[in-house]
């Protein structure tokens, strides 16, 4: 880690004002005339490094702290190279399923030449009061979290890993069937004021209506502490969620939830990861498309059937921008069926589960600062039909950006 520099004493000013003739203070007697060239103890673009350190003193968005863009043909870093970015820093890790700095790493949260602007990693849980005043506390299993090279059809957006959440065992033959980890007496009163969510990331739990009084368990999240470089305007996450509640509990509420919150400058823990109404991901979203086409196997229930004009097929359709597959990850329903369905207890026929491709979620960032992201998926209500995500390509980008979710490209 960089170490800051002594803040200079105020007898310096008029020197520094020589140094850097760009900048002229009030109290210089006269207008300064001619060049002068930075000298190589001082800081003449204000970025925080000096020359010789500073391979551009004139740019405050090129030094050793910044983000080495490629295809802008600079050397953004200072590291002598151009456009050379660590984009994919996989591990192995010691011993299953690793660490939490191990699972950043397989989503290419990578070390720079110069600096790691990864702080720390951990895991993350939700506790919170319920009835009887009982403390009820979900933490992250082991067994909800795995480093994957594929699920099922579904390889990884940069490198050779990609991390997995899960509100079951991860890579379930059949997540359908799971039970619940935390238990069937497991109750927080008002999870939403525990995680915290603010009211409309609370919506998504309750399909748009008010929230409140809503309970959540069989939690899995990982905790990023980031730096953000000094020329990053954002951070993009890409992921992939799919769920065992489609469709029988399309159009519903109390449905499991994918959340990335981030708390920053710009953000105070607001989820970034929203569909075009500005909810979180859950079966509800109009990103949920892989999943077959409508209308769908023979004999599924109409009750529910309406939900399958939204799908693109199991595959996905690269025409569409929509890739990801549910086959082979055991949302497609093989471990019970051939034909994608299950039999539910109610008698109904309905699609065995769905997902909804490969989504990119951006957030703004202000260069240089430290924030942090929570990367979440979470059953609400009773710890059955269980969802999964993966999640990989974290990156930094040099425009500002924030809205919906929305298809890789």
């Amino acid at each position: 880690m960089r170490v800051s520099r002594p803040v200079r004493v105020l007898a310096l000013v008029p020197v520094l004002a020589l140094a850097c003739a760009s900048e002229r203070r009030s109290f210089d007697p006269e207008p300064v005339t001619g060049e002068f060239t930075c000298g190589k103890e001082n800081d003449c673009d204000d970025d925080g490094y000096a020359a010789p350190e500073d391979c551009n003193d004139q740019d405050k968005l090129i030094n050793p702290g910044a983000y080495d863009f490629p295809g802008d043909n600079v050397d953004n870093d200072c590291d002598g190279t151009i456009d050379n970015p660590t984009t994919a820093c996989e591990t192995i890790p010691s011993e299953n399923p690793g660490s939490p700095t191990d699972f950043a790493r397989a989503a290419d949260i990578c070390a720079q030449p110069h600096y790691d602007p990864l702080i720390k990693a951990a895991w993350g849980q939700v506790k919170g009061y319920g009835p009887g005043q009982r403390l009820w506390t979900s933490e992250t299993k082991k067994e909800q979290v795995g480093i994957v090279t594929s699920f099922g059809e579904n390889t990884p957006r940069r490198g050779k890993t990609m991390m997995g959440l899960a509100t079951g065992p991860w890579n379930a033959r059949d997540p359908r069937s799971g039970v619940p980890l935390d238990g069937t007496e497991f109750h927080i009163d008002d999870a939403c004021k525990e995680i915290p969510l603010d009211a409309n990331d609370c919506r998504a739990l309750s399909y748009g209506s008010a929230g409140g009084g809503v309970s959540v368990q069989d939690w899995a999240e990982l905790r990023l502490w980031l730096k953000v470089p000094t020329n990053a305007g954002s951070g993009v996450i890409d992921f992939s969620f799919f769920s065992t509640e489609f469709n029988q509990f399309w159009n519903a509420s109390l449905n499991d939830a994918f959340f990335i919150l981030v708390s920053s400058q710009k953000r105070s823990g607001q989820n970034v990861a929203t569909d075009t109404n500005g909810l979180g991901v859950t079966v509800n979203s109009g990103f949920f498309q892989l999943c077959p086409k409508a209308p769908g196997p023979p004999g599924l229930a109409q009750d529910k059937a309406a939900g399958l004009q939204q799908c693109v097929g199991v595959d996905g359709d690269s025409s569409l921008g929509i890739f990801g597959s549910i086959r082979g990850t055991g949302y497609d329903g093989a471990a019970v069926s051939s034909d994608y369905t299950v039999q539910a207890v109610n008698g109904n026929k309905y699609v065995y589960g769905g997902g909804t491709g490969w989504l990119s979620a951006k957030f703004p960032t202000v260069p240089g600062e430290e924030l942090m992201v929570r990367v979440i998926v979470l059953d609400t209500f009773d710890g059955l039909k269980d969802s999964a995500v993966i999640v990989d390509g974290f990156r930094w980008e040099p425009d500002d950006g924030s809205g919906a979710s929305r298809p890789v490209r």
